[in-house]
């Protein structure tokens, strides 16, 4: 088998006598290598996904794909004796047939998108890593929320807010409810114009987008770049007659830093909830 091959070529196959190194860090999801590396443990990671962009560091590490469709060859082919991966990764089967094979995997329960999940997560991982760093970590994001969310309360108004998502560049899709930027655009204190229109993501067509009338749209800088930049952004039929379009209130921002519930989360929302009422 493919597999066993690669675990043997990579010491890794129980029963063989090949010494096992210190343990080798593989880390799937943008949230769970900014979280190793916050926590010191950036020197310990020999791999990662490419939504692993932040900082700068675990961009540059080798990556093993897309975290929600990974392949168990490829996994194992890194050496790496511990994965830990964010809720979403996989497809399952292949985080079943790597655990099967004697490797070490730490999922994430399913993200709730909230702040709170962000600390319950560094304390998590930094248990799992017996990283000293752990509360005083977990301690100084819950300070920085603390913070954010007293400034956030203090913003003016409750835009009515659509947020776009393009970063494939195949066709913009909208967010609706039960989605992570959904719940920013909550924490922010704004209106999601979509959420009780549908859950998830769907296209984003001109007759949508001229019934919600948002006041404001934020995508990413992915997505603008996905698209062919802002002047084509502010192409999308429907947009110009939209208040948001009408205005020019367009906001972009840059998608983990957002998205992620990150270490960085409280940053990010006060940025966002200051940008999107700016006139």
């Amino acid at each position: 088998m493919k597999i066993r091959a690669l675990l043997l070529a990579t010491g890794l196959m129980f029963g063989s006598h090949v010494a096992i190194a210190a343990e080798k860090l593989l880390t799937i999801g943008g949230a769970v290598t900014e979280i190793v590396f916050a926590l010191g443990k950036g020197d310990e990671v020999i791999a990662n996904d490419i939504t692993s962009v932040y900082p700068q560091a675990a961009a540059n590490k080798p990556k093993v794909g897309y975290m929600r469709t990974l392949s168990a060859e490829g996994l194992v082919s890194t050496g790496a004796t511990l994965i830990i991966a964010e809720a979403g990764a996989g497809p399952r089967n292949v985080i079943d047939q790597v655990r099967n094979v004697g490797i070490k995997v730490l999922q994430l329960q399913e993200n709730s998108h909230t702040p709170q999940q962000v600390a319950a997560d560094i304390r998590t991982i930094g248990k799992q890593l017996n990283a000293s760093s752990t509360e005083q970590l977990a301690k100084q994001y819950e300070a920085a929320w603390k913070e954010a969310e007293a400034k956030l309360a203090k913003l003016p108004d409750h835009p009515r807010v659509l947020f776009v998502m393009n970063n494939s560049g195949r066709g913009a899709q909208a967010a609706g409810d039960d989605t992570a930027a959904s719940a920013v655009i909550k924490l922010v204190h704004a209106e999601n114009v979509m959420a009780s229109q549908y859950k998830g993501y769907r296209p984003l067509t001109a007759e949508a987008l001229v019934a919600a009338a948002p006041d404001v749209i934020i995508t990413t800088n992915e997505g603008l770049e996905a698209s062919g930049g802002l002047q084509n952004f502010l192409k999308t039929p429907g947009l110009n007659m939209t208040p948001a379009g009408k205005n020019n209130r367009i906001v972009s921002m840059d998608t983990q830093y957002i998205l992620g519930f990150t270490p960085r989360l409280p940053a990010a929302l006060v940025e966002l909830g200051q940008a999107i009422r700016k006139q």
